[in-house]
């Protein structure tokens, strides 16, 4: 085994996936077994924390525990459940809690279905990261504007599609729906007008395997 990556993959297995291309771990068969680690080290760290937050929430409210002392063993549970049922509700205690049960799935998963899951709380800050970053990319590429949908005679291909941003999941093997005839991408091209993204579409030859579907609505037909 290779222990520097393994102690790494303990790292990167709270992290998604997207964060792993900087790094390879040395086979898939340790990287379950850093992220079996880190789950149980989410795990117990997070219920150690627990139990001392609960005794230091305890040793706080001593003033209402005194106020049952001299009451019946029934009355003493009583307030005992009330304290404990209070203290489920502090942020903290909810916070180590969620962290126990997230650190014990992630083991279970590692251990049982060879699956490395990431942190939940790390992977919130990255979507809002990402959200950040697809924003400013907008707010550089400009207002959107409609696509020019252009349809070509005596031409290698049959369609054109202009458009300001990259068509989402457009790429060479996927086949376009367009007025339901099916189209592929022959080519993409980018240029400096205003609608950089160039797509050239043929229609699809009878009896093609069509590996992948979009489909697209012209803005408006000439």
């Amino acid at each position: 085994m290779n222990w520097p990556n393994f102690f790494r993959g303990i790292f990167y297995s709270f992290l998604p996936k997207a964060y792993w291309r900087a790094w390879r771990p040395s086979s898939t068969v340790d990287f379950v077994r850093s992220a079996l680690i880190s789950g149980l080290l989410e795990c117990a760290i997070s219920l150690c924390l627990l139990i001392l937050g609960y005794l230091h929430f305890l040793a706080a409210s001593t003033h209402q525990l005194q106020a049952a002392s001299d009451a019946n063993e029934g009355t003493q549970l009583y307030f005992l459940v009330l304290l404990s049922f209070e203290y489920i509700f502090h942020p903290l205690a909810l916070t180590t809690l969620f962290l126990t049960a997230e650190g014990a799935l992630r083991s279970w998963s590692a251990f049982f279905t060879d699956e490395v899951i990431p942190s939940l709380p790390i992977r919130l800050i990255a979507l809002i990261q990402e959200h950040r970053k697809a924003k400013r990319r907008s707010e550089q590429v400009g207002p959107d504007i409609p696509d020019l949908f252009e349809r070509l005679a005596g031409e290698p291909v049959d369609l054109r599609v202009s458009a300001r941003k990259p068509k989402n999941g457009w790429r060479v093997s996927i086949a376009i729906a367009v007025d339901e005839e099916f189209y592929e991408i022959v080519k993409v091209e980018t240029d400096a007008s205003a609608r950089p993204f160039v797509y050239s579409l043929r229609k699809l030859p009878a009896g093609a395997i069509i590996r992948g579907l979009c489909r697209y609505d012209p803005p408006a037909l000439p």
